[in-house]
């Protein structure tokens, strides 16, 4: 786990100070990578080309020796290369790859990507198992081509500027590298406001978009010069025997955990108590034994805590546990750190931000999570109610929107169950108002444009199911659950590694349409029969029980200020003009309004106070990067 940053100018002179500019992004993520960093200022001879700068910031996981330094270089070829993330069969394809490669140099999965881009072209990434975002200079070509994982667990930033594309792994070393004005993006913040978090590729500041998950771009002398998708999760329907279901399933968790473990450092396990956690440590467990530390965040004086259920799993796994048991006051107390490592506003994220710092205390350097099994095996409420509403809109949605609005309560809540059930809408409407916090005529009253979509346009034909797992692996998980994830474990230095998302387990379970063996609603069935002999009694067959922090009450109480604070911020923003703090906290307090709903603004007033209002270019900067030579 790394942080990765850029430039590519379009001038081989530019009128701007290229290593001035690179080594400030480095700064701006230098938390990401504690143990190393560097940068390469790149070129050819060629007329017409930029010059380039890569740099990296590492946290060493594999081959620890100054052999793993980045940007690494392959003498060969010329070309360099800067990399975040794990690739999990690097071994194997080392092995396919043989004398080919001449002489290794270490033993990364670095150098394990330079070659194989050195033998197959960008073809390559065709053969990577893991999670990654990197970037490699063609040096004969003189050109720079980007890659981002299946799933878009590891994160890829750039900004096309008038003469330069800048890219990185958090969107704060843009803002550090003082090259653009930061602008808000309408679309972006209607996207915020609408779901809590901007949906990908957006992003908050205009210009500033994510390499979508599962695709390259080329880039040359600062242009981008082509961009593909080489993955995309396909949901398909295949009927085979239920045995052969279970046993699939089994042989590619296995697997998956199997080759997560693969590190030169120490590896824990975040252990909640809940089926997906427990899997995961359970198989890791059976490699490691009492070598695996396992951790547990548990409350006093609250119905959310699950730590006994962790504690059983831990004692049946034999591993060596650790229950963080905090007050509320404590909790609390460490949310606005949590905010303020935020590289982008979420109104999620607050738990993973604490149980990291515990395991990072301890010595840590990777963690395995359960993340990913409520997407691919209908973990989550809008399964049943997505399902719910494909059966009943075409009925209800005859009625007139204002009535629909009023049957289910009036208010936030009515409005957004009168555009569930619009008979016209598709499964990917749907699910965006499920998810949603705020409907689409809510953001037309705040004067926003209309939000986009929340998850990838999936096959109408396909399982319904499997449509919902599609969106809800593209929508909800990618752009809040895996963004949160990254950033907010990695500002301890952590490294956080999701089996259940290796993209072969993914490609097993859409293959398969979520089918429940029982033909009863959808749930976990399928998951359970697989794994359910290596959970104790009691964890497998009780409810999903979710985490829940009472933020209302603290809303009311420790966090007080702190929102006051963050809704001022974004007093007088010409953008959220129609939007009052007054209105907003009023409607809370008479039970109006969600605590969610008052949260998310309160969460961006603080970026747009700490990331955003003080970020601005350096002198003269907008000018140089309007003209190149």
């Amino acid at each position: 786990m790394c942080g990765i940053a850029g430039i590519c100018s379009h001038a081989k002179r530019p009128t701007f100070d290229v290593e001035a500019g690179i080594r400030r992004m480095v700064a701006g993520i230098k938390h990401r990578g504690p143990d190393d960093d560097g940068y390469q200022i790149l070129s050819t001879q060629r007329e017409g080309d930029g010059v380039a700068a890569i740099a990296n910031t590492r946290l060493a996981i594999l081959d620890l020796s100054p052999a793993g330094h980045q940007p690494m270089h392959d003498p060969e070829t010329g070309n360099w290369i800067v990399f975040n993330g794990e690739i999990y069969n690097h071994l194997e394809i080392r092995a396919e790859i043989g004398e080919r490669a001449g002489r290794w140099h270490s033993q990364s999965d670095t150098e394990t990507i330079l070659h194989a881009y050195r033998l197959w072209g960008r073809d390559c990434v065709l053969r990577l198992r893991g999670m990654f975002a990197f970037a490699i200079w063609d040096a004969v070509g003189g050109k720079l081509w980007c890659a981002r994982d299946r799933l878009g667990i590891k994160p890829f930033y750039y900004s096309a500027q008038p003469a330069a594309l800048l890219f990185t792994s958090e969107v704060r070393a843009l803002l550090a590298s003082g090259w653009f004005r930061a602008e808000l993006d309408p679309i972006g913040l209607a996207g915020y406001v609408r779901f809590g978090a901007v949906p990908e590729p957006y992003t908050l500041l205009k210009g500033v978009q994510s390499l979508p998950a599962g695709h390259w771009m080329l880039v040359q002398a600062g242009h981008i010069e082509k961009m593909e998708s080489y993955w995309r999760p396909e949901p398909r329907h295949s009927d085979v025997e239920r045995g052969s279901i279970v046993s699939e399933i089994r042989t590619e968790l296995e697997r998956a955990v199997h080759e997560h473990l693969i590190s030169d450092v120490p590896v824990a396990c975040f252990l909640s108590g809940g089926i997906d956690s427990s899997i995961v440590t359970a198989l890791a467990a059976k490699e490691l034994g009492k070598r695996l530390q396992t951790f547990t965040l548990g409350f006093h004086e609250t119905a959310a805590d699950e730590s006994a259920y962790a504690d059983a799993v831990a004692r049946k796994c034999g591993t060596t546990h650790h229950l963080l048991r905090l007050s509320h006051e404590e909790v609390a107390a460490q949310i606005p750190g949590a905010v303020g490592a935020m590289d982008l506003p979420t109104m999620d994220g607050a738990n993973t931000y604490i149980i990291s710092k515990a395991v990072a205390d301890c010595g840590f350097k990777v963690v395995l999570s359960g993340l990913g099994g409520d997407e691919l095996f209908g973990g989550y409420p809008s399964f049943s109610r997505a399902a719910w509403a494909e059966r009943w809109a075409p009925s209800l949605g005859l009625l007139p929107r204002p009535l629909r609005a009023l049957a289910a309560g009036g208010g936030n809540k009515g409005r957004r169950a009168a555009e569930l059930l619009d008979r016209n809408a598709s499964v990917s409407a749907r699910y965006a108002s499920l998810r949603a916090l705020w409907s689409q005529n809510d953001l037309e009253q705040m004067g926003l444009v209309d939000a986009p979509d929340w998850g990838d346009a999936v096959a109408s034909d396909a399982p319904l199911a499997s449509q919902v797992s599609v969106l809800e692996l593209s929508g909800y998980m990618r752009s809040v659950l895996l963004r949160d994830s990254d950033v907010l474990s990695m500002a301890h230095g952590l490294e956080l590694r999701v089996p259940f998302l290796d993209h072969v387990l993914v490609e097993t379970c859409l293959k398969y349409g979520l089918a429940d063996p029982e033909g009863s609603l959808l749930n976990k069935a399928w998951l359970l029969k697989a794994t359910g002999d290596l959970l104790p009694g009691g964890v497998a067959d009780r409810p999903k029980q979710g985490f829940a922090l009472p933020m209302a009450e603290w809303m009311r109480g420790p966090l007080k200020g702190f929102v006051g604070e963050g809704l001022a911020a974004i007093h007088g923003l010409e953008a959220l003009s129609k939007v009052k703090a007054g209105w907003l906290l009023d409607d809370f307090e008479r039970g109006r309004l969600q605590w969610s709903r008052v949260w998310q603004f309160a969460v961006l007033g603080h970026w747009l106070k700490d990331s955003f209002f003080g970020q601005q270019p350096l002198p003269d900067t907008e000018e140089r990067l309007t003209t190149s030579k």
